[in-house]
């Protein structure tokens, strides 16, 4: 459950510095970069919501 947390906390962390802190100076760069951006960030997500369900099956198991 930890590992999970990490690993999105840390796809969602590279997203959000690729979207606002990365310094891209072509255009064509910038759009490819905001879309791996946001799929990572998607991907961050889903791994959040995986880990909240595995926890609130594990409390029901209890």
């Amino acid at each position: 459950m930890v590992m999970g947390l990490l690993l999105g906390s840390s796809f969602v962390g590279i997203a959000l510095y690729l979207l606002f802190f990365a310094d891209l100076s072509h255009a064509i760069a910038k759009q490819d970069i905001k879309l791996y951006a946001l799929l990572t960030g998607a991907y961050g997500l889903w791994r959040f919501v995986r880990v909240w369900l595995a926890w609130k099956e594990a409390q029901e198991n209890v």
